[in-house]
């Protein structure tokens, strides 16, 4: 019942998901050709462009700077990972996951310091 609640009150139809899924692939190719040849989307140093971007598609690609402990894969629908896989490979993807390495802050602990980063 609250599902169809939800789908009803965000109008989510078949319909609506194809023009969705339209809209991010046209917007994925639209920022591939922008990142073409440059390092960031505006200018030569991060912005808030760049930082727009990162922070929207983080629930996407799911940077492991984020603070945000995301769901484990096989916890997402199938429909879900499929559409991620679409987008895997592109420099949008990339970009992003840049951001949060180079442009994120380090964590802070409890008492304020530094916490540990992890060893890759």
């Amino acid at each position: 019942m609250i599902v169809n609640r939800i789908r009803q009150m965000y109008e989510i139809t078949a319909e609506n998901v194809a023009l969705d899924m339209d809209r991010v692939t046209a917007a994925y190719e639209r920022l591939d050709t922008l990142l073409e040849n440059r390092r960031y989307l505006v200018g030569d140093r991060f912005s808030r462009a760049d930082l727009t971007l990162a922070a929207l598609a983080a629930p996407m690609w799911r940077p492991p700077e984020h603070s945000t402990r995301w769901p484990l894969d096989e916890l997402y629908p199938h429909e879900i990972e499929a559409f991620r896989a679409r987008f895997a490979k592109t420099r949008t993807r990339e970009h992003v996951l840049r951001m949060y390495r180079e442009h994120r802050l380090p964590k802070l602990d409890a008492r304020g310091a530094f916490a540990a980063t992890p060893a890759a």
